[in-house]
């Protein structure tokens, strides 16, 4: 199957940021996590520490990123000349855009046009989660904790910092303008050879997790940062079960029921598109409602609370 459009994603740094405070952030790469197989693991209680766990870091829009850029541009350079994009947004979001045409939920997220680029900030619900889904994330970040050095001393996992790569990717398809977009991906850890590796925590037996809607979600989280492996685990209730090492591709050919990751690059074409032609002043700001991959917008006053004033001064145009 031939794409429709053609998608080619550049590396261009990394960077680490704080949780506590997302406008810190030291650039380079020395803050990675390095996995480690931790087979000795397999046994241990998830659940190790949960009561003293506390998900109070908020909910990140683009502030790293709008640092990185700062700091990486040269001075008195254009904003579009200096990262070369018509867009600004993190993968998580890109990823969303990609599968929401197979998916039954709706994507909520702002856009904000400021000297000519637009920045793209997904609408984070604060509502109070659930014993359950805080579970879910701890026994996530314990398994994080347990696979990855430096190791924790902490009997609790927490998520106090993230580390990040920067990319920008074109998406062409024949006869348009091509679309162009900046953005960044959390890298969980890298292996030995240096190289960006995905750790992931599922509460099923692997044999059966390949339905639909995962398998596209993982291939394509992975996908946007160019990850090529994957250490998936298994857990029976608090215990961790098993660990396997697998590979985007794997997940691809394992899928229950059979989709395409070109389609979805085509479907994340059609949303930036969509959102390109409508936001054609600066100053602009527009919220999106995404369904079923057709997006509705409105009007909103909260560009300022996504690209901050004291961002867009280190800009002359």
């Amino acid at each position: 199957m031939e794409p429709v459009v053609a998608f080619a994603a550049e590396t261009l740094g990394d960077y680490w940021t704080s949780c506590d405070n997302r406008w810190s952030i030291e650039l380079g790469r020395h803050r990675y996590k390095r996995l480690i197989f931790n087979e000795a693991a397999i046994g241990s209680g998830l659940d190790e520490g949960y009561y003293q766990f506390e998900n109070d870091h908020g909910s990140e829009r683009l502030e790293g990123l709008l640092v990185y850029i700062q700091k990486t541009a040269k001075f008195a350079t254009p904003l579009k000349e200096s990262i070369k994009a018509d867009f600004v947004c993190r993968r998580g979001l890109l990823r969303n855009f990609s599968i929401n045409y197979d998916s039954a939920g709706t994507i909520v997220f702002y856009a904000v046009r400021q000297k000519g680029v637009i920045f793209l900030c997904e609408e984070k619900q604060f509502v109070e989660s659930s014993d359950k889904l805080r579970r879910s994330l701890y026994y996530a970040l314990k398994f994080k904790q347990l696979m990855t050095v430096p190791l924790s001393r902490n009997a609790t996992a927490t998520k106090s910092s993230e580390t990040k790569r920067v990319f920008r990717a074109s998406l062409t398809k024949e006869g348009e303008e091509p679309i162009r977009v900046y953005y960044a991906a959390e890298i969980d850890c890298v292996d030995g050879r240096d190289l960006p590796c995905e750790l992931k925590l599922i509460s099923k037996p692997l044999e059966t997790a390949w339905d639909r809607n995962r398998t596209m979600a993982w291939y394509m989280h992975c996908f946007l940062a160019n990850v090529k492996s994957i250490l998936v685990a298994e857990r029976h209730r608090t215990l961790l079960r098993q660990i396997q090492p697998i590979t985007p591709e794997m997940i691809y050919k394992h899928a229950v029921s059979p989709w395409s990751h070109f389609n979805c690059i085509e479907q994340m074409y059609n949303v930036l598109f969509s959102v390109k032609n409508q936001m054609t002043k600066d100053g602009q700001t527009l919220k999106f409602t995404l369904t079923k991959g057709v997006a509705s917008s409105e009007a909103s006053d909260f560009g300022d609370y996504i690209v901050p004033e004291h961002f867009l001064r280190h800009f002359p145009f």
